[in-house]
């Protein structure tokens, strides 16, 4: 069935375009230039529609070019849709929340699909896209939760953001050769997705990228990236292996955050900062390097990463943030080098099995009172240079700990 019988031609009283209802389906009429537009009508269009190449109205024939924004939105009894070749332009949010359309063909005479255009198609298994399609807008496929596999176009150079964002059951993607940038959340709770092959022409991914995207278990970065953005990665449970280049520069904050799967994890030299909470609640991380040009453990960047027993941390940092190991309880021997001048508020709270720190500086460095637990301040061994300076302010953080020594251990690295 199609929209409901209205009277075939409706003027509009402030002089816009007239419109009209042919076969069920309204239209925006262009009598200038004789073409037509697939629009709205005042009841939701339901069942099998084939929108024709053309209509005729009053003895005159309009050629149909275009689906007008939100033309078939919410229509949701609407099955099936048929686009002849003659439509060049799909406005956005089209077939938003048509939830009952399972399959779309888009024909070769569009070469772009709007935002929104299928966001919250439900049951659409299927999208049929042609290789000359040069653009595809934001949110276009989000929210399809059928979609398990899904070929895109060969000319595309950006996916934009939340292109398949929501999309559950999506296990398959082909991006191609020409991909140059993936936009924010495009990949966002993609539950059922486990790898994506990125090209290596690939330059740049937004943040939250893969967010949420349970299943995913392998990454590798391409030669032409430079960061790892804000939580691309935040809340892969299933992530294990992650290949990163010499290329990558800056690891953003909750990039790794909460990736409870990753054992392992070599950090190339290349990177110069990272950001807080980086790898917070990574709870199966054993083994992670840190590189040489890094100058901060930013706050929470380790914060509940109960596996890492041995860290090291080179003599660049000068600084290490609030929680940045807190909760690491399976710490036992921490040594900070002399480079550091700062250690933040519970920055080695929680760690449970934590027992010695070896300062390597004669000359105490700033502390909370709270940056080690109180725990440790009272039955933990730090071990100095030189005892005097530790302990020479009786109102100093540092004279606190109980069991202050002169050091005799060599550095372990």
């Amino acid at each position: 069935m199609n929209a409901a019988n209205r009277q075939p031609v409706i003027k509009n009283p402030l002089k816009k375009a007239p419109t009209a209802i042919v076969d069920g389906i309204n239209y925006r009429l262009d009598e200038k230039n004789q073409k037509a537009k697939v629009i709205s009508g005042e009841n939701l269009y339901t069942g099998d529609i084939v929108i024709p190449e053309k209509i005729e109205y009053d003895s005159v024939k309009y050629y149909v070019e275009e689906i007008d924004d939100n033309a078939f939105k919410d229509c949701a009894s609407l099955s099936s849709i048929t686009i002849p070749t003659t439509i060049t332009k799909i406005g956005s949010g089209v077939f938003k929340n048509c939830t009952a359309l399972e399959e779309i063909t888009i024909p070769e005479s569009v070469k772009g699909i709007k935002s929104e255009t299928f966001e919250g198609c439900s049951n659409l298994m299927m999208i049929r896209m042609h290789n000359g399609i040069t653009e595809l807008s934001q949110g276009a496929f989000k929210k399809c939760t059928a979609l398990e596999s899904i070929a895109l176009p060969n000319n595309l150079t950006t996916l934009p953001n939340n292109l398949f964002q929501g999309c559950s059951n999506l296990k398959n993607v082909r991006l191609p050769g020409s991909l140059s940038k993936i936009g924010s959340s495009v990949f966002e709770e993609c539950a059922s997705l486990e790898e994506v092959d990125i090209p290596n022409g690939v330059k740049s991914i937004g943040s939250d990228a893969f967010k949420n995207s349970t299943m995913l278990h392998r990454f590798s970065s391409t030669t032409s990236m430079t960061e790892l953005p804000h939580g691309i990665f935040e809340g892969c449970t299933n992530l294990k292996e992650v290949q990163l280049t010499t290329s990558i520069r800056n690891i953003s904050s909750d990039a790794f955050h909460g990736c409870s799967s990753l054992d392992s994890i070599h950090i190339p030299n290349s990177v110069k900062s990272m950001g807080s909470s980086v790898f917070e609640g990574c709870s199966n991380l054993r083994v992670i390097n840190i590189p040489g040009a890094i100058s901060e453990i930013p706050s929470k960047a380790f914060k509940d990463c109960s596996t890492i027993a041995d860290i090291k941390l080179t003599n660049s940092i000068k600084s290490i943030g609030s929680d940045a190991f807190n909760g690491c309880a399976s710490i036992v021997t921490i040594e900070i080098p002399t480079s550091v001048k700062e250690i933040g508020s519970d920055a080695f709270n929680n760690c449970n099995s934590l027992n010695t720190v070896i300062m390597r500086s004669g000359t105490p460095c700033k502390i909370k009172k709270d940056s080690f637990s109180k725990t440790f301040m009272k039955e933990g061994t730090l071990l100095v240079p030189n005892e005097i300076p530790y302990k020479a302010d009786p109102k100093s953080n540092w004279a606190k700990f109980r069991n202050i020594e002169k050091n005799t251990i060599n550095r372990r690295y």
